[in-house]
């Protein structure tokens, strides 16, 4: 079991200018602790629990200040408003620049006023993030680039640069639905499910479904199959006692599962969504820490010893490497807990 972090620029009690500063020296911290990839999403206008708009910037800044920690984008939105070949020009560059350290999570977007910001109907995103990856996978290993898709019309070009590791950097997807799971499984890429408050039977239906899909695929025109199994804990914090825990992280914990409903909700009406169509029980307890934290995978709040707990029972799953997201408690509360895991959890699951 390996234990990541993902952190998302939160702006709670700071600003854009120290938050980012901050989180340069929490992910140098996060390295010399053994933990095993650091990541942020690509979000847009959605402050303060959301500020990072342009991450690769700020994974260069990170690469120069760390050593063996991997880079993983979580998630690169493979929208029309993201080309892919910029998408694998950028991360061949954060892989050189690393040292071939560099990871790329995709995603279709869950997020309504982003899609309407861009201009893009969520009818379509599965179909533009399949077509996407075709020319991302193209432009990331062939020596000329030509692809004419539904989404993506181009003509022969040279991609340069090309990633340090071959045949390409590792890719996953993030996945909410049993069905990208499923289609993640039959790709032979990575899978990290994110966003999962639906409970630890749905997480396993997830899992299930992509192994199944993964072990019953062809996958010998897949250049480099990928098998991992990344869970994203959205709402995360350690700290020697269980109430001081969920006393410093509670305000940041429901503000960001009702951050989510308010996405679920509208989104749930949208076709090839339909994973969505069991929130009633999430509604009934927008308000109940305590009950996030036994029913959801998603919430991790407690002592070293409820980390353990947790993690080797998300092992048992078929987990491979969780994910955590520390943010918005503070800079001094965040290394703190950095700390915690470092020296108590990680040794103990590794």
């Amino acid at each position: 079991m390996r234990v990541g972090l993902l952190q998302e620029g939160d702006l709670t009690g700071t600003n854009a200018y120290e938050r980012y500063h901050q989180l340069i020296e929490e992910v140098a911290l996060a390295d010399e602790l053994g933990f095993s990839t650091w990541g942020t999403s690509e979000q847009h206008f959605s402050p303060p629990n959301f500020s990072v708009a342009a991450p690769e910037v700020l994974y260069s800044a990170i690469a120069m200040r760390t050593k063996n920690i991997k880079l993983r984008i979580m998630a690169a939105v493979m929208l029309k408003w993201n080309h892919p070949i910029l998408v694998a020009e950028r991360m061949a560059t954060l892989d050189i620049v690393s040292h071939g350290r560099a990871e790329l999570c995709t995603a279709r977007s869950n997020n309504l006023t982003t899609l309407g910001a861009f201009g893009v109907d969520p009818a379509t995103t599965r179909e533009q993030w399949e077509d996407g990856m075709a020319v991302l996978l193209k432009a990331m290993t062939a020596d000329k680039l030509e692809h004419d898709g539904p989404i993506w019309k181009i003509p022969p070009v040279e991609v340069v640069p090309k990633p340090y590791t071959k045949p390409h950097l590792p890719l996953s997807v993030a996945a909410s639905s049993v069905q990208t799971h499923t289609i993640a499984g039959e790709r032979g890429i990575g899978v990290v499910t994110f966003d999962n408050y639906f409970g630890f039977d749905y997480l396993q239906e997830c899992m299930d479904a992509y192994l199944t899909a993964f072990d019953s695929a062809d996958h010998s025109n897949v250049l480099a199959p990928n098998d991992f199994r990344g869970l994203f804990v959205a709402t995360a914090f350690c700290a020697e006692d269980r109430k001081q825990a969920r006393e410093i992280a509670r305000e940041k914990a429901m503000g960001y599962f009702k951050f989510i409903l308010d996405l679920y909700i509208p989104l749930s009406k949208q076709p090839g969504y339909t994973y969505l169509e069991t929130l009633d029980q999430l509604i009934a307890h927008q308000d109940d820490l305590d009950w996030l934290c036994e029913y959801t995978p998603s919430v991790m709040i407690g002592t070293p010893g409820d980390f353990i707990e947790r993690l080797r029972r998300l092992e048992e799953i078929g987990v491979d490497e969780v994910v955590l997201r520390i943010d918005g408690v503070g800079h001094e509360n965040i290394k703190r807990s950095l700390e915690l895991i470092g020296h108590e959890v990680i040794p103990a699951v590794r």
